[in-house]
């Protein structure tokens, strides 16, 4: 490879006397980036009766490429809790009320306001209910949570075309609310 110093020569590049480049970089993620472009998304599940055991949501990839989870959400508040309830994250979960007798999640917005870009309507984002079931798949990670708390978990999971993910709760006993979010991008499969 050949470096030239091309300085002041249209869009060749600048060479300094050590040979490096001179270059102006802007260094972003690849979920600013997503979020730029309009590719990223945010879906929540608006509030959800909670007591006992409870699925929060689930969501299946049906876009052209993959998607990033890069964190998702789960509120919890006015239920009782033991001592701490626990969040299960699963993936390609097969069966289930959840799934079955799927309820379409309250908000899926473009994280890029303005953007008329949306997920396609064959990519499946539900909410949970009271009493919910989810089956098969893998419990791929556990998390604690107290009452009238948050959780917020950074997981940066590729979920592949055809494959999804599901959130339940246990371990509440009486009546409170809930609600779980996803926050994802679609993957620039150029860069």
């Amino acid at each position: 490879m050949i470096i030239e110093n091309g300085a002041g020569n249209g869009n060749k590049l600048a060479v300094n006397g050590a040979n490096e480049a001179k270059v102006f970089s802007v260094t972003k993620s690849q979920a600013q980036d997503a979020a730029d472009l309009g590719n990223a998304f945010n879906i929540n599940t608006g509030d959800i009766t909670c007591a006992g055991d409870t699925t929060i949501c689930y969501f299946k990839n049906d876009e052209d490429t993959d998607v990033i989870l890069e964190a998702f959400a789960v509120g919890l508040r006015g239920s009782t809790v033991a001592d701490l309830a626990t969040v299960t994250f699963i993936t390609n979960p097969t069966a289930g009320d959840l799934i079955s007798d799927a309820t379409d999640a309250d908000m899926t917005a473009n994280r890029k306001a303005g953007s008329s870009k949306v997920l396609k309507s064959t990519t499946l984002a539900y909410k949970g209910k009271v009493s919910g079931t989810v089956t098969g798949g893998v419990n791929a990670a556990q998390f604690y949570m107290g009452n009238n708390s948050r959780l917020f978990a950074t997981i940066n999971w590729v979920i592949s075309r055809g494959s999804s993910i599901a959130i339940k709760i246990t371990d509440t006993t009486t009546a409170g609310n809930l609600y779980g979010a996803l926050i994802l991008h679609k993957k620039d499969d150029v860069r």
